[in-house]
């Protein structure tokens, strides 16, 4: 995988993601566990991820997450805003409301993909979305994680300036910000 990210980094990059130093970056699966002490991290940010785990994964990723961070450390998440996809699809009265709801959820499926169109997807995989969010439900697990503090974020609104360094403001238009410690 190391010798895709200078490709994967110039395509973001043109999508308007800011630049990263490959030479920093560890691939891990953030539900089994990362290779990070407990109790060692200071910050954790999450930028649309938690949105393509299935519920259990979700929650097992966020109670890594607390084990990782230092009592006082934060954890900063954005998620698509469901709640706001919801209000959307409230207020369309066109038949095509469930159509528009689906798309802009990432929920739906329009076709199958077939054969080597569907290659992609095996060797990337998680593009769709498989559990979505509002605050009121990211809120309960998040406390039921161990978390405290927590609040409804915005963009670079961090007490913690480091998180201003990965954030971008494209990635919370229309969406949901959290963020809370560990106590």
């Amino acid at each position: 995988m190391q010798k895709y990210l200078p490709i994967l980094k110039s395509l973001t990059i043109r999508k308007g993601f800011p630049d990263y130093p490959v030479q920093n970056i560890v691939y891990a699966d953030v539900i089994a566990g990362l290779p990070v002490q407990r109790g060692s991290a200071i910050g954790v940010y999450c930028s649309h991820v938690l949105e393509h785990l299935t519920l259990s994964e979700f929650r097992t990723s966020i109670r890594n997450v607390f084990g990782y961070l230092q009592p006082g450390g934060r954890f900063r998440l954005v998620v698509p805003d469901f709640e706001y996809l919801i209000k959307q699809y409230n207020s369309d009265s066109s038949p095509e409301a469930m159509s528009n709801l689906l798309r802009a959820s990432h929920l739906g499926e329009i076709a199958a993909k077939r054969g080597l169109l569907s290659l992609p997807q095996v060797l990337l995989g998680r593009s769709k979305h498989l559990w979505m969010w509002d605050y009121k439900g990211m809120a309960y697990e998040l406390k039921e994680a161990g978390f405290a503090g927590i609040r409804r974020a915005f963009f670079n609104d961090s007490e913690d300036k480091r998180f201003s360094e990965v954030e971008n403001p494209g990635r919370w238009e229309n969406c949901l910000g959290v963020e809370c410690t560990h106590p």
